[in-house]
């Protein structure tokens, strides 16, 4: 009888050790599930964040883009105004000798009627020219002096129309450069007004991308927390297991030494104990993911060749328009500067250079050979090129529009 108490009680503490275990292991998977959750919202996160940057960055090239522009035609603007400017100066100068030749001419004309009057002697008509005629001692002098009285009565008024018809067209000249000057004036404040606005919407398209990356980098610390999280979940579940295994191992044990009068009981007790472990196992199948050496990426996928070209790059960073994210939370460096021997990564629909459009689903990742200037030359693999293991090298424009993981 004391046997068979011993045997039961024996039997019962087995039975509760497994029960206990197994719901230390069902809490275990709960957190690792929970956290793997996590871990895959994080990441949606970030992807959704990279797609952000890479539209805000887009389109801070074409805002300075336009400020280079803009910059150019006020350079232009000025030039043409200093331009004016100097036209003006020589016409105010013209205009300045046109007025001074005019005073030149009128303190001759008045020299020449000095010349006559004191040569007409007494004045009769009080108009010098006609005393300077009636004064003729003959008619030959008459004649004579007519004639002068004509020529340089002609001479003076020529002269005089010459000077004042050079002034009034140096004058509507001036008129006319006045009003160039005055529309371009016009035209650089309003390209300046232009590109002050530019000037604000780029910097706020600046703190925009600051914002941005700086919730990269909340999500990467997030990220980091939970993967530390998840190995020891992990970790948790593999420690229950490995206890959940050696109690039954106890188990079938005792009940190898029990007497024949007990081999039913015995097999019944450990039947469920067996069912019992084996549903804990089967709780933790498959939630502890172990770091697995070499290329663990499918073949003939465009994760499988950037993993065979740089090694350096992880497993289990996801499908191609994940890597941004993944890398990130890696450690490892992710921007929009372009570098030969980086990771070019395209985000799910993102066009590739305008000549095809990543998966809309997973995106897209390829090698970076080389860069010239905004240019990139990339070779890749996938199962849409003729050979899937690669390399497939294309070259693409726009290389600042894309995310590169470097090493």
């Amino acid at each position: 009888m004391f046997l068979k108490k011993m045997i039961t009680s024996t039997v019962a503490l087995s039975m509760l050790a497994v029960s206990v275990l197994n719901t230390t292991t069902a809490v275990s998977a709960d957190a690792v599930s929970d956290t793997q959750n996590a871990i895959n919202t994080n990441k949606s996160e970030t992807d959704k964040l990279l797609k952000d940057i890479a539209s805000a960055n887009a389109d801070n090239i074409k805002l300075q883009e336009q400020i280079s522009d803009n910059t150019e035609k006020i350079e232009k603007l000025k030039t043409d105004i200093d331009q004016s400017n100097e036209k003006i100066d020589k016409l105010n100068g013209q205009i300045e000798g046109a007025k001074v030749e005019v005073e030149k001419r009128t303190e001759a004309l008045k020299g020449q009627l000095v010349a006559l009057q004191k040569k007409s002697g007494d004045t009769v008509s009080g108009n010098i020219y006609l005393d300077f005629v009636i004064n003729s001692e003959n008619f030959s002098d008459l004649v004579s002096r007519t004639f002068a009285v004509n020529k340089l009565n002609q001479a003076n008024k020529e002269a005089l129309n010459d000077v004042k018809e050079a002034k009034d067209q140096y004058t509507s000249l001036l008129n006319e450069q006045e009003k160039t000057k005055a529309n371009l004036q016009s035209d650089k404040s309003e390209l300046e007004t232009k590109q002050n606005d530019l000037k604000s919407m780029k910097e706020k398209s600046d703190q925009q991308q600051a914002d941005l990356n700086k919730k990269i980098e909340d999500n990467k610390a997030t990220l980091v927390a939970l993967q530390s999280q998840y190995e020891e979940a992990a970790n948790a579940v593999k420690l229950a297991q490995d206890k959940a295994n050696a109690a039954a191992q106890v188990a079938d044990a005792k009940k190898e030494n029990k007497n024949d009068n007990k081999a039913t009981e015995n097999k019944t007790t450990s039947e469920a104990t067996s069912s019992s472990n084996a549903g804990s196992i089967s709780q933790g199948d498959g939630s502890a993911h172990g770091i697995v050496a070499g290329n663990t990426y499918p073949w003939g996928q465009c994760t499988w060749y950037v993993k065979q070209v740089a090694p350096w790059a992880g497993n289990n960073w996801g499908n191609g328009g994940q890597w941004g994210s993944s890398a990130a939370a890696a450690g490892f460096r992710v921007d929009h500067s372009p570098a030969a021997g980086s990771i070019i990564v395209f985000l799910p629909g993102q066009s590739v250079g305008g000549q095809w459009t990543a998966d809309g689903a997973y995106g897209h990742v390829a090698y970076v050979e080389s860069v010239n200037g905004n240019s990139v030359t990339i070779s890749q693999g996938g199962m849409g090129f003729s050979n899937p293991a690669g390399p497939n090298t294309q070259t693409i424009s726009g290389a600042g529009s894309y995310i590169y993981i470097h090493r």
